[in-house]
């Protein structure tokens, strides 16, 4: 046992700087053991709820949470919320969970209704039987065939893709997304009304600073949710560490690329020393042109370096830095640290 414990203690030490193209099951027994050591540790467990009822009125639930729910009843389940931050929509998400990020839940409301839902922690119910981790042939199977675009006046927007399903039912656009690197299993659900979706006319939402600092907490909340969900210490929040992830955010999109590596060759880490940030482990993770936070933060969890950082339990902090490019596309860039 003793001699276990030590070698999943030196594999805690493989740290990814920057992502590579590492062999999948390599990723699976670094992540499975650093899961595993941490839990026994430090006794953390991955979220359960063991309350959670099959909806009635609704294909699906969220924390016994349903669309059309007043924000009066939500909250008398949920309490008040830990954030309240603004979403593409012009409206606002207001941030739910208990303790330490177990039983995460994003809400929004229009007139006190809620209007939209996500989360990606193992608190999803459904009338069909779908749940956390249920594979996507069998959530296809249930629920038919996805739509392939959004059709808003004379736009239309592509949604289909791989790594998630559109299902378009009783006036709700429901959006499972799926993990490509355990089983392509439910990972998360994001529901937005018809009339939250047909506030947004456009790709994206409009640009501002207020948008910026939204989604810059959105993902550190993503990235500590998704830990817990694996049983893993969350992170602390450091604005320095933000200031410098945003420069770079800044920089590629006033200057055009996407890239770890600056124009003036500094990496990741040259970056933080500049700005007298110490460290003993780093990793940056980066993402462009989602068309929200949610989007971005499940296509690094599909990317399988980026993913390794954000399972990293070497680090223990988060910087997050978000600007947008002319075209209204957001950058996101999240550097991590311990």
């Amino acid at each position: 046992m003793k001699k276990f414990l030590l070698f999943s203690l030196l594999l805690l030490f493989v740290i990814l700087l920057v992502p590579l193209n590492e062999s999948q099951p390599l990723i699976h027994l670094q992540n499975n053991v650093k899961a595993k050591v941490h839990s026994w540790m430090n006794g953390d467990a991955s979220v359960k709820n063991n309350s959670l009822k099959v909806p009635k009125d609704q294909e699906f639930a969220i924390n016994n949470i349903q669309l059309n729910t007043s924000k009066n009843k939500v909250e008398r389940q949920l309490g008040k919320p830990k954030r309240v931050s603004t979403n593409e929509y012009g409206l606002k998400w207001f941030t739910y969970y208990d303790g330490n990020y177990n039983n995460f839940v994003m809400v929004s409301y229009i007139d006190n209704k809620v209007n939209a839902l996500y989360s990606n922690q193992n608190i999803i119910t459904s009338k069909s039987k779908i749940k956390y981790n249920t594979p996507k042939d069998v959530v296809e199977k249930r629920l038919g065939e996805p739509i392939n675009e959004i059709v808003k006046g004379r736009y239309r927007f592509e949604v289909k893709n791989d790594e998630y399903d559109v299902f378009h039912q009783d006036h709700v656009y429901s959006t499972v997304f799926y993990d490509k690197h355990n089983n392509n299993g439910v990972t998360a659900l994001l529901q937005v009304s018809e009339a939250m979706e047909n506030r947004l006319s456009q790709q994206y939402g409009a640009p501002s600073s207020t948008l910026e600092k939204s989604y810059e907490y959105q993902n550190y909340d993503f990235v500590n949710a998704e830990r817990k969900q694996h049983g893993l210490n969350t992170l602390s929040y450091s604005d320095s560490v933000s200031h410098t992830a945003r420069k770079h955010s800044e920089d590629m999109a006033k200057n055009n690329y996407f890239d770890h590596t600056d124009l003036q060759g500094n990496s990741p880490f040259d970056r933080l020393h500049e700005d007298g940030i110490t460290f003993d482990a780093a990793g940056e993770n980066l993402a462009y042109g989602q068309t929200s936070s949610i989007f971005a933060h499940e296509g690094l969890m599909n990317s399988l370096g980026h993913r390794k950082n954000i399972l990293n339990t070497n680090f223990t902090t988060l910087g997050v830095g978000v600007d947008f490019n002319n075209d209204r596309q957001p950058y996101w860039t999240e550097n991590y640290t311990g």
